[in-house]
C-alpha cells in the first residue's frame, strides 16, 4: 500500500494531522484549565467556610465561658443575692433564667451556622464528586 507522498496512514497529510493534534490539546488543555478554576474556586469556598465555622465556634465556646463564670460568681456570692428571702431566691431565679436564655441564644446560633455551613459543604460535595469523574 503504497501512498501519496505526504499523505499519512488515514489518508490526509501529515501536517494536517499534526493540526488536528495540536487542536485537541488546545481544547483538553482549555478544558482542564477551567477544571482547575473551577477547582480552585471550590477550594477557596471550603476555606471560607471553614474558616468562618470555626471562628463562630471559637466565639460561642467564649460566651459560653463568660456565662459559665457568671454563673459560677453568683453561686459562690450567692449572699449578695439574698437567696434566704423570698425576693432574693425570685431574683436568683431570674438571674439563673435569663443565663438559661443566654446559653439557648448560643446553641442556637451554633445550629443556624451548622445548618448553613452543612449547605455550603453539600454544594461543594457536589462540585468535588463532579471533579473527579
Amino acid at each position: 500500500m503504497v501512498g501519496e507522498r505526504g499523505t499519512g496512514e488515514y489518508g490526509r497529510p501529515m501536517v494536517e494531522q499534526g493540526g488536528l493534534s495540536i487542536t485537541a490539546i488546545g481544547d483538553q488543555q482549555a478544558a482542564l484549565s477551567t477544571r482547575h478554576t473551577a477547582a480552585s474556586e471550590a477550594d477557596r469556598a471550603l476555606a471560607d467556610a471553614l474558616a468562618s465555622a470555626h471562628a463562630a465556634t471559637v466565639e460561642g465556646i467564649r460566651r459560653l465561658d463568660a456565662i459559665a463564670a457568671e454563673i459560677d460568681s453568683a453561686v459562690t456570692n450567692q449572699a449578695a443575692f439574698s437567696i434566704d428571702t423570698a425576693v432574693g431566691a425570685r431574683e436568683f431565679q431570674r438571674f439563673l433564667v435569663a443565663k438559661q436564655r443566654e446559653i439557648s441564644a448560643v446553641v442556637s446560633d451554633a445550629q443556624e451556622l451548622g445548618s448553613a455551613k452543612k449547605a455550603v459543604l453539600d454544594r461543594l460535595g457536589e462540585h468535588y464528586g463532579a471533579a473527579a469523574d
